[in-house]
């Protein structure tokens, strides 16, 4: 039941992130920077750190392809393999046991950072983009991230008492 309403929620994010978004951030933000908020991004991130780093990866996959398709970029792919990678290595952070806020945030700030360069790595590999790697992380990565971070930070609280009921049932199987 509790996986089921994850999985509805974050469906819901992927709907909002393609729908809302693009309302609700200034479009004065727009012009000199590039801002792209991945909320479903931030829950594979939270994820992989608060169950395991193979559900990270998986849900990572799944949504990135169901991104990849709906979206679709300039190459399919990408964002599955980004969104699973992200997803895994949050989940392989040493410090994640002592999971607070500030540690979170953090493992946030580097899932998205490391997405971003990912991404942007891949596509200049195969001459999709031609932007500068300055350019490209002072108008487009940075913004991200801020903007990644304030959602994460709005999001933390239900997410975690959501991903903390939900492995309340596996805790007690393990024990007996």
């Amino acid at each position: 039941m509790r996986k089921s309403a994850i999985i509805s929620s974050m469906l819901l994010l992927f709907i909002i992130e393609g729908t809302w978004m693009n309302w609700l951030i200034p479009a004065a933000w727009q012009t000199g920077v590039i801002v792209s908020p991945h909320l479903v991004m931030i829950v594979i991130i939270f994820i992989g750190i608060y169950w395991d780093p193979r559900a990270g990866l998986l849900f990572g996959l799944g949504f990135g392809l169901l991104h990849d398709i709906v979206f679709y970029g300039p190459m399919i792919g990408t964002y599955c393999m980004g969104f699973g990678l992200v997803g895994y290595a949050a989940g392989l952070f040493p410090f994640r046991s002592q999971s607070n806020i500030l540690t979170t945030l953090f493992i946030v700030a580097i899932g998205e950072f490391s997405f971003e360069w990912l991404i942007y790595g891949i596509y200049r590999l195969m001459a999709v983009v031609q932007t500068s790697p300055q350019r490209i992380f002072l108008f487009h990565i940075m913004p991200s991230i801020l903007i990644n971070l304030f959602v994460a930070l709005i999001l933390y609280i239900p997410l975690r008492r959501l991903f903390e009921r939900a492995r309340m049932p596996l805790m007690v199987e393990e024990q007996e």
